[in-house]
């Protein structure tokens, strides 16, 4: 069975000029497909996995001729927590929304929202019954930043007011292609029902982004998660002691939000400026992948899988044989999505050969862009009648550990939460072994905060004595994020645990197990069993 990865360079679709904005795509799917229903047999629906990389380059040096316009909205807690224990928290607020404010490029509208049992817009002046935001300028940044520096904390907190102000601050004017949100909060939406925030978020879905920062001790990580996975944000948990303080940076790892010496103040600041940076600097406002399929198959899963799992099943759209699925705004950056397709191989149309075209993939963006897109490309299997080893493709096989490994720290976080301490220590050990045989230093480090690792090849942990719920929180919050796989065609990662791996040393000191094997038929690195456990497939033929 082999694996079918094409990357569709822009000049091969049509010559694209040199300097030309452009977006690359790349499918990886297994060619070869099981049909369990294709003799005929009842439930012969089968579910194909294919792996997309879009990659777009060449927008931050686009010039359009008229910039889109943008809109962002800065919410910040403001409730009676933000100045308790201390001020500290309300204080490290209003630096950090100042130095975002000034940070805004000309002709971005703004507004500077103060979050409590109610919502309201500190800047610019209006009347509450008409928010409205301000175009950016150095008198109105000068005037939101003075603003930001006056907020005080008092009151409650009922986050879907927040959100629901913002969406009508964001959506009023309609030509606007980016509209962006960044909330900061140290508590949980205490003044309104959980059904209440959920309707708002669906009336927000797809209106705009919006990065949803916790601080403190009172923030729920999964609400916080809820909200920036609807409306395609980013979690960021801001903490006075980040578990990789004191840690040397990891070699081709990307660093926490914490690091080592910095303040709440300017972990804060660095994270807002990091955050508005990253909206502001999105040049494409729409790209669609279009997937075109028959009457025997239809898409069943969509997510994005890198740089962070969000599941965009429920934004596709259908149009007639088509399914449109949004990826959002752009800016210079590569993402990785899982798309499956259910297929019915007792379909006339495929039983009437073995090998069957059941899909077309292509890109779509709005004109104005002026950003050349690939060719589209064609999903073509051939059915067997006997299930084929498993060979999900290199960056199949990477994204499901990654899937196994968020699932695994999710459960143990929830199993600490309810003093189960063995049950903790078996998901977050397996956690640990995967996240070492993925090489993600941060993630293990993460991890090193709630639990001390005595053999991380194998998974063999104990929960620490005293667990920080800030660790926990903060784990939680950052457990859909992932690393893109290895590059295709590039050297082989060598087994976990073997000298030069980059990986961390706790391994196998002072333990006498045996170190993984590779698997034969699926290629992933196990425990040395007589079985594959990824697979089934007999070990001792491989040694």
């Amino acid at each position: 069975m082999t694996d079918t990865a094409r990357d569709f360079a822009t000049e091969a679709a049509g010559g694209a000029a040199p300097g030309r904005p452009r977006v690359d795509m790349t499918v990886e799917t297994a060619h070869e497909q099981y049909a369990p229903g294709r003799s005929g047999a009842p439930g012969g629906g089968h579910e194909v996995q294919v792996m997309v990389r879009i990659r777009a380059r060449g927008l931050e040096a686009a010039a359009p001729r008229h910039p889109p316009e943008r809109s962002e909205v800065i919410v910040i807690d403001c409730s009676g927590s933000m100045g308790h224990p201390s001020a500290r928290k309300i204080a490290a607020a209003r630096r950090a929304a100042a130095a975002a404010i000034e940070m805004l490029p000309d002709g971005t509208h703004f507004a500077l929202v103060a979050g409590t049992d109610t919502a309201r817009v500190v800047h610019p002046r209006c009347d509450p019954a008409s928010p409205a935001t301000v175009a950016a300028s150095p008198a109105s940044r000068a005037d939101g930043a003075r603003a930001a520096l006056t907020l005080e904390a008092h009151g409650g907190t009922r986050i879907s007011s927040w959100l629901s102000l913002a969406r009508t601050l964001l959506t009023a004017r309609p030509d606007t292609a980016f509209r962006h949100a960044l909330l900061l909060t140290d508590g949980v939406d205490q003044h309104g029902r959980t059904e209440e925030l959920r309707r708002v978020l669906d009336d927000c879905a797809g209106e705009f982004e919006c990065d949803a920062l916790g601080i403190g001790e009172g923030w729920d990580a999964e609400q916080l998660r809820e909200i920036a996975d609807r409306l395609r944000g980013r979690v960021e948990a801001v903490v006075d002691d980040p578990p990789d303080a004191g840690d040397p940076p990891d070699a081709g790892g990307p660093r926490d939000a914490g690091r080592a010496g910095e303040g709440l103040g300017e972990q804060l600041t660095r994270l807002f400026r990091e955050l508005v940076g990253a909206s502001t600097r999105r040049k494409l406002s729409r790209l669609t992948l279009a997937v075109h399929t028959g009457p025997q198959a239809s898409v069943a899963l969509f997510r994005q899988v890198n740089p962070a799992v969000l599941d965009l099943t429920g934004t596709a759209v259908r149009d007639g044989d088509r399914t449109l699925l949004p990826t959002g705004a752009w800016g210079e950056e590569t993402r990785w999505y899982e798309l499956r397709l259910r297929v019915d191989p007792g379909h006339p149309s495929v039983r009437e050969t073995g090998e069957a075209r059941i899909a077309s993939l292509g890109l779509e963006a709005d004109a104005a862009a002026g950003v050349v897109l690939p060719r589209e490309e064609r999903i073509t299997v051939r059915w067997v009648g006997q299930a084929p080893p498993t060979d999900l493709g290199v960056a199949g096989r990477h994204f499901r550990r990654y899937t196994e490994l968020e699932e695994a720290t999710r459960a143990g976080c929830a199993a600490l939460g309810r003093h189960d301490v063995p049950r903790a220590e078996r998901e977050l050990g397996r956690a640990v072994r995967l996240a070492y045989e993925l090489g993600d230093a941060s993630h293990l480090t993460r991890l090193r905060a709630l639990v001390t690792v005595e053999n991380a090849a194998v998974g063999l942990v104990r929960v620490r004595d005293a667990v920080d719920p800030g660790h926990l929180r903060t784990l939680i919050a950052r457990s859909s994020r992932t690393a893109p796989p290895p590059e295709a065609g590039g050297d082989e990662p060598p087994p976990p645990g073997a000298p030069g791996d980059g990986a961390p040393g706790e391994a196998g000191a002072g333990h006498s197990e045996k170190p993984p094997v590779r698997c034969r038929r699926c290629a992933e690195w196990v425990r040395p069993d007589r079985f594959c456990e990824s697979c089934g497939h007999p070990l001792g033929e491989d040694r």
